[in-house]
């Protein structure tokens, strides 16, 4: 059983960037993986007063007839008033964070990396608590395409979730490695896989030797 301390990586990117490719990349690599986007709907699943809140905040809108929150319509919401991203950020981070050390402390049992794939990691204001911050990008264009094609959001839906994200360029800027995926797929693949030999496996190597 490992016990020693995992590697830490903090990867984020803007909606269809292809961040959750990367992780899953890095999973087939062997990396435990932790995805911000199901910390939040465990959340909404273990701590009622999340949704409590958020009923008295917009009212019934933006649940279905049984009760589900509706995500869409609450990002349609939040993303077009001004504020309302901080506060639901305010309400969502702590419970978030609590399961995700949680998760962190569970894998570190069996991982000796473990990525964090998360939108959200410079707004949570946690990058520190990484050994690395990996960042993935890409065009604009062709992440609102992606999106589009996927049916998930709409052009203007990716333009206010990035408005209300850290700047692309900033991210760059405060992160150890940057993924350009403006290619296909097996180019993605070929540079993650370049990454983890390059920047992962020496990591380990030395803390294997230490």
């Amino acid at each position: 059983m490992k016990t020693e301390s995992p590697l830490l990586i903090g990867l984020t990117g803007g909606p269809g960037a292809g961040k959750s490719t990367v992780a899953e990349f890095l999973r087939a690599k062997g990396a435990g993986v932790i995805c911000g986007d199901e910390l939040g709907r465990r959340a909404l699943r273990r701590f009622p007063e999340i949704k409590e809140a958020l009923r008295h905040r917009y009212g019934d809108a933006i649940f279905t007839a049984s009760g589900r929150l509706r995500r869409r319509a609450l990002g349609q919401l939040v993303f077009t008033q001004r504020g309302e991203a901080a506060w639901l950020n305010a309400l969502m981070y702590p419970k978030i964070y609590e399961l995700l050390r949680l998760d962190i402390h569970r894998l570190s049992r069996t991982h000796s990396t473990i990525v964090v794939d998360a939108a959200m990691i410079f707004e949570w204001g946690i990058e520190a608590e990484f050994d690395l911050i990996w960042v993935v990008t890409a065009p604009r264009e062709i992440a609102e395409a992606r999106m589009v094609r996927s049916g998930r959001l709409s052009s203007e839906e990716v333009r206010m979730r990035l408005h209300a994200q850290v700047p692309p360029e900033e991210k760059v800027r405060r992160t150890h490695l940057v993924i350009r995926n403006s290619g296909s797929k097996k180019e993605l693949r070929e540079a993650v896989y370049r990454a983890w030999r390059s920047k992962i496996v020496p990591r380990l190597t030395q803390k294997n030797g230490d």
